[in-house]
Order: C-alpha cells, then sequence, then structure tokens
C-alpha cells in the first residue's frame, strides 16, 4: 500500500507570468513565440518546440523563450532536453524566483531527487518565502528517506502556509510511511477539509484509514477495526467518484472493498 506523490505541477504558473509579464523591452516581438505560448496550451508541445526553433536560429531567443522550450521538452517527456533549456534561460536571468522553482519542477518530475536536494540547499535561503521551492525540497528528502528532515522543512513551510494542502498531504504521506498513522491521519483530514474535491487526498486517506483497521484488528479492537475499515470504504468511494479512471484509486478500491468486515 503505497500513498501517491504529486511531483510536477507549477510548470504552467510559471508561463502564465511570462506571457503576463514580457514587455516592450523584452525581445520576444516576433509571432514565433506567441504562437509557440498558444501552441503550448492547445498541448500541441512538438509544434510549440518547432516555432521556438526558429527564434534560436534567428538568434531572437531569450529568457522566455527558452524557459518555453523547457516546458515542452517536459511535457514531451525530454529530460536532457528540458533541463538544460531551462538552464539556459536560468543563464539569461539567474536571479528569477519562477526559473528557480521551476528548475526544481523539472527534476522532480524526472526523480532526480539528489539534484533537487543540492539546488535546495542553495535555493531554499534565498527564497525562503517560496512554499514550491520548499515543497520539492521536502519532496526530495522524502523520496531520499530522510523523513525528519523533510518534516522539519514542511513545518517551515506551514509557519506562512498553513493551509496549503500539498504539505498537509506530504505530510500524511509522510507519517505514513513512517507508521505514524493518527497524525497522517489529522494531516490529510486537515487537507480534505480545504480541498474536498482533490481525489490523491481522498484516496490517501482511504490508505491511512486501511492500515488503522489492520493495526486493530492486530490489537484485538475489532469494534474500533470496523469503523476505520468502513470510513476507508467511505474515503475511497469518493476518490473514486472525483476520478473513476485513476488507475492506482481504481485497484485501491478493489481491494478495500473486498476486506471482509471483521
Amino acid at each position: 500500500m503505497k500513498l501517491k506523490m504529486k511531483t510536477a505541477f507549477v510548470l504552467l504558473f510559471s508561463l502564465v507570468h511570462l506571457q503576463i509579464f514580457a514587455d516592450d523591452k523584452t525581445p520576444v516581438s516576433g509571432s514565433s513565440y506567441f504562437q509557440a505560448v498558444e501552441e503550448y496550451k492547445l498541448k500541441n508541445y512538438t509544434k510549440s518546440v518547432e516555432l521556438l526553433k526558429i527564434l534560436l536560429t534567428e538568434g531572437k531567443a531569450t529568457y522566455e523563450s527558452y524557459a518555453l522550450l523547457a516546458y515542452n521538452y517536459d511535457k514531451l517527456g525530454d529530460f536532457e532536453n528540458a533541463y538544460s533549456s531551462i538552464q539556459e534561460a536560468r543563464k539569461r536571468k539567474s536571479d528569477d524566483e519562477n526559473l528557480a522553482r521551476d528548475m526544481l519542477g523539472i527534476l522532480a518530475h524526472f526523480k532526480k531527487w539528489k539534484a533537487v536536494i543540492e539546488l535546495c540547499e542553495k535555493f531554499v535561503p534565498l527564497y525562503s518565502s517560496n512554499a514550491e521551492i520548499r515543497y520539492f525540497y521536502a519532496l526530495a528528502l522524502a523520496s531520499r528517506g530522510a523523513d525528519k528532515v523533510a518534516l522539519s522543512q514542511i513545518e517551515k513551510a506551514k509557519a506562512n502556509h498553513p493551509n496549503d494542502v500539498r504539505f498537509l498531504e506530504l505530510e500524511g504521506k509522510i507519517y505514513y510511511s513512517m507508521k505514524s498513522y493518527e497524525k497522517a491521519d489529522v494531516s490529510l483530514r486537515w487537507a480534505s477539509s480545504i480541498n474536498e474535491k482533490s481525489p490523491s487526498v481522498w484516496n490517501n486517506l482511504a490508505l491511512v484509514q486501511e492500515a488503522m483497521y489492520y493495526q486493530n484488528i492486530k490489537l484485538g479492537k475489532k469494534k474500533d477495526a470496523v469503523n476505520y475499515l468502513e470510513e476507508a470504504r467511505l474515503c475511497i468511494q469518493r476518490a473514486e467518484n472525483l476520478n473513476p479512471n485513476q488507475t492506482s484509486i481504481k485497484e485501491n478500491s478493489r481491494r478495500i472493498s473486498a476486506i471482509p468486515s471483521a
């Protein structure tokens, strides 16, 4: 039983930022860039790359062009080109907080956890209030087994972002992996109260209830176990209603539904 963790999810936010804040002083006036933005929005990533390459050959590429190129390659599953493109973007605007965040997003998407940790050790002190950067740091630490250090980063993040569902969900996952099911339950219930329409939160909460069911069975607390099993079934049903096509949710639903009552 594994809790599903989310990784790359912030790239589109930076794309919107680039669209809004590209001004007349930014040499992206050629139509190729804006056409590439539209193709990206339409999920025509290969076409967007082709248009951006025109800018490169014409010597008109800017940090926005390289950033958008990175986002396209990320969507295409091409780590090498995605990462080299975001590096080129940062060379042109090294102090940009969003580019730093998106570099981490690309690394996290491809599970390059060691590199994420190394960069976060540099970025977190520079951008201490950036929730996404600290999230990637905590996620990478947890993925490398440094659960307690990851939890300390989450606590620091929650001081400024107490209702950020991402931190609460990750905190729940970490507590689950540590078999601290009661603490996982608190974190995930808090997350579900903030975002009732998150299938992953309800899925993960169902797994915690399932674990607490088996824990109570072993302790001989059958009445409590029955309650946890019922709660697990309710949670996984909510997850399935929100995302009926998600494979892991369907698998969890079948397994939990098949558990006999104590």
